[in-house]
């Protein structure tokens, strides 16, 4: 079997030059080390060496993402600059393939996000505010949208009702004086998120710490929907019968 020496030579080099990035460079010193194992013309034992380098070597690789992403800030936006239209055409062609790897790495990585979250609390705000400030259109545009969002997804029989009206602000109330009692910050949430076509009610509300609403996936599970259908449905049926 013939191994093409030149060309694993080749790409190493040029994914060094090009990339700059450690992950690729720690990859390809590998490839060197076993190039008499693997015809690297054959595509199919390429796919499996690498496939078989990731798993044996995730934390490794982690790390060094982790680092690249730290020192090359003003890259990574220069990048995101000059390929915004590409960038956004891959993200509306890819929704349910992003949407579920966030699914996922959301649900197996709680803890970990949990504690990366509180030891970064100070960088995680400053990042945020610097984004606000650079995209102050795209801010408003969310705001419109999640402000019309929440009028669709009122249920009409609810729109003029006084009761629920009262029983709306009460998360807000309670978000308060927990607040106050302890000094960490509240949110009010909807368990099943308007974007995902949760009701704006009263009975979808929920009180969380600011963290907890951060780390949370906008996501819910069928049985949560179900379990907040019936009870629409319940208070709906409740209505009717004391408007009769």
């Amino acid at each position: 079997m013939h191994y093409n020496t030149y060309r694993i030579r080749k790409t190493y080099e040029y994914t060094a030059r090009s990339r700059n990035c450690g992950s690729y460079v720690m990859q390809l010193d590998l490839f060197k080390d076993v190039e008499e194992k693997i015809d690297w013309k054959d595509p199919v034992q390429v796919s499996e060496y690498k496939r078989e380098y990731r798993l044996n070597n995730k934390e490794r690789i982690s790390e060094t993402g982790r680092e690249y992403y730290l020192n090359n800030k003003e890259k990574r936006r220069e990048y995101y600059l000059n390929n915004k239209e590409k960038l956004r055409e891959y993200r509306l062609n890819n929704k349910e393939r992003i949407s579920e790897t966030g699914r996922e790495y959301h649900l197996n990585n709680k803890e970990k996000k949990r504690e990366y979250n509180l030891k970064n609390k100070e960088r995680i705000r400053e990042t945020k505010r610097e984004w606000v400030q650079n995209n102050r259109a795209a801010v408003n545009q969310r705001n419109a949208k999640r402000r019309a969002m929440k009028i669709r997804a009122i249920p009409e029989w609810l729109k003029n009702c006084p009761i629920e009206k009262k029983r709306m602000s009460h998360p807000f109330k309670l978000a308060q004086i927990y607040q106050k009692k302890d000094g960490i910050k509240r949110h009010v949430d909807h368990m099943w998120p308007l974007s995902d076509g949760g009701p704006h009610w009263s009975g979808n509300l929920e009180v969380l710490t600011a963290t907890e609403n951060k780390s949370k996936w906008t996501y819910s599970c069928p049985k949560l929907k179900k379990q907040i259908k019936l009870n629409l449905k319940e208070a709906s049926n409740q209505n009717n019968r004391e408007n009769l």
